[in-house]
């Protein structure tokens, strides 16, 4: 309290100065129409810019709670789309597909890395939420990798800018497939491997996965032709700019094949006997 009187005493001259201005120019406002209306008007276009500026504010930290029940909702629909195939006539369906195979659960990365050649990215999401190795890992723009290890509540992925993964893909035009795999270098850009010489690709083809594994369903996105160039004289070197920026990555779905090990168990099988 003391000091609170000896600030009073020592800025007392400064204190009365701005009293008394208030004071000179609530009179001003109040006897004179011109000013009060200038006041007036001044005052309620900063009362529009300071509402406009919070609600602003207020509008950016909740776009945060908007995004996820987005990615809940997309989840969901993803869900029901599986749902409706194992429903509708098979005449109805690509012969190639099965229905209702795949469930989607969506996660969030906590870490990453994309400068290294063997990179990696990990998740909150885990053993106890249904995760598994080798899931297949997408984005909202395009694949992301495969689920490498997990725990029970937090899983690695290795993405598609790590030297050690290949992944099945094709040409979208033509179905022409090879083996999809990084160079380590520019974490934008990868190559499609394997295609024949004499097959039509040209920049700004698309590439997605092919459906072969047991991993990724058919036709996820995973880049744009770049360019293309001989890589013996039997095959192309197709370099693929990748649609998943792998710094801006936030939110992503982890894929499961829910016939998965039918498949693998019956190939292996079937491998044995010959």
């Amino acid at each position: 309290m003391k000091n609170i009187i000896k600030l009073i005493l020592k800025y007392h001259f400064t204190i009365i100065f701005i009293l008394l201005e208030f004071v000179a120019f609530s009179l001003i406002v109040q006897h004179n129409n011109y000013q009060k209306t200038i006041f007036s008007r001044q005052t309620s276009s900063l009362f529009c810019y300071i509402s406009s500026y919070l609600t602003d504010i207020q509008s950016y930290f909740r776009l945060n709670a908007v995004n996820q029940k987005l990615l809940e909702e997309n989840t969901v629909l993803r869900n029901r789309i599986e749902q409706l195939k194992a429903n509708v006539s098979p005449d109805l369906l690509d012969s190639t597909k099965v229905a209702g195979m795949y469930i989607f659960r969506k996660a969030k990365t906590i870490n990453s890395n994309f400068n290294k050649t063997k990179n990696y990215i990990t998740i909150d999401k885990g053993f106890a939420d249904g995760i598994r190795k080798e899931m297949a890992v997408i984005s909202a723009d395009g694949v992301v990798g495969i689920i490498q290890n997990i725990s029970n509540h937090y899983a690695v992925i290795l993405p598609l800018i790590n030297v050690n993964l290949r992944v099945s893909a094709k040409v979208k035009k033509n179905g022409y497939y090879g083996s999809f795999q990084w160079d380590g270098n520019n974490y934008r850009y990868s190559y499609l491997n394997d295609i024949p010489f004499h097959v039509d690709v040209q920049k700004g083809d698309t590439i997605v996965t092919s459906g072969f594994s047991s991993i990724f369903p058919e036709g996820e996105l995973i880049g744009f032709v770049e360019s293309v160039d001989k890589e013996t004289a039997n095959f192309l070197s197709i370099k693929v700019k990748l649609a998943t920026d792998f710094k801006k990555i936030s939110d992503v779905y982890v894929i499961e094949n829910r016939e998965k090990e039918e498949k693998r168990k019956l190939e292996a099988h079937t491998y044995e006997e010959k």
